[in-house]
């Protein structure tokens, strides 16, 4: 028997616009890692994947990929449950991850928030001057790559229209909760152990 993508989404009894679909949606998934229900450009997808929940973790589930779910951000995310396709990030970009986390944790306790925080570009690099115990800063062009491919990640988004601008302090971002996928510690211990690792890291550089 001779099998074809075609085929094998003929054995999901997926209507056939759906089943025209699925490979585009999984190729975004796979390319984006998240989909976001309030973004009205995935709002589509994110409902497709989410009335076919079951088909969809089946097949990533193929490729050695999980499909994972926040209930109250409405976010989907692939993870590879396999080392070859894992993201990787270099250390100042992880350690950056690890900043927008711990600011993420401490406003929403801080001010009891339902939405997602709003932080400044001046309060993102102070607090990794703090978790790095860096006195000096990065650069202006380190910052704007790292918290560009963030924002491509879909992390962090610029708000009052602006550009992303590491130059501007005052520049405000919205963390997303896709920074509690991506890093998915539970508890203040948990995340000390994060930054402990990673600083050791970065001494051994």
């Amino acid at each position: 028997m001779e099998f074809t993508a075609e085929s094998v989404l003929e054995l999901t009894a997926l209507p056939d616009k759906v089943r025209r679909e699925a490979p585009r949606v999984v190729n975004r998934l796979l390319g984006q890692t998240f989909l976001y229900q309030d973004d009205e450009d995935s709002k589509e997808d994110y409902y497709l994947v989410y009335r076919h929940r079951g088909v969809f973790e089946a097949l990533l589930g193929l490729s050695g990929f999980t499909l994972r779910h926040d209930d109250y951000h409405r976010i989907f995310q692939v993870v590879s449950d396999l080392t070859y396709c894992r993201k990787r990030y270099r250390l100042d970009e992880t350690l950056m991850i690890v900043v927008l986390r711990k600011l993420y944790e401490d406003r929403v306790e801080r001010l009891s928030l339902a939405a997602d925080p709003v932080v400044t570009v001046g309060e993102v690099r102070e607090e990794y001057r703090t978790i790095t115990g860096k006195e000096r800063d990065l650069g202006i062009t380190q910052y704007e790559e790292i918290l560009k491919r963030l924002k491509r990640l879909g992390l962090i988004e610029p708000l009052d229209g602006r550009t992303l601008d590491a130059r501007d302090g005052e520049a405000r971002l919205r963390l997303r909760g896709s920074v509690r996928m991506i890093l998915p510690v539970q508890t203040a211990d948990e995340m000390e152990a994060w930054l402990r690792k990673y600083r050791a890291a970065e001494e051994d550089e």
